[in-house]
């Protein structure tokens, strides 16, 4: 899961628990990543797990900065708008080809 082309190949929402971990290790968090890494594997956050993060979760995962809660969830919601926007895709694909095979 590491490339941007591997990303958006399947949905953030199937993730497993490795995928969430090698996509928070593909990002650019330097030091801090290692915390987000082992809260992620200790709390076995999937991909669905992940969209629905909140400060308050994070808080109790026990990442303690808020810098760093902060910087995750800007990342958390590009990961979001990304869902959305492939779901509205799928959606949109649906009814056009329903359209096209009833005419």
């Amino acid at each position: 899961m590491g490339s941007e082309d591997d990303e958006t190949k399947w949905s953030v929402a199937q993730w497993t628990v490795l995928e969430v971990c090698a996509w928070l290790d593909s990002r650019a968090l330097g030091a801090h990543g290692a915390p987000l890494l082992e809260a992620a594997s200790n709390h076995a956050i999937s991909g669905k797990a992940l969209l629905r993060l909140t400060e308050e979760k994070m808080k109790r995962m026990g990442i303690v900065p808020q810098s760093l809660r902060q910087l995750l969830l800007r990342e958390v919601l590009c990961l979001r708008i990304q869902q959305e926007m492939e779901d509205l895709l799928v959606i949109t694909d649906g009814s056009d080809s329903k359209q096209s095979a009833a005419e």
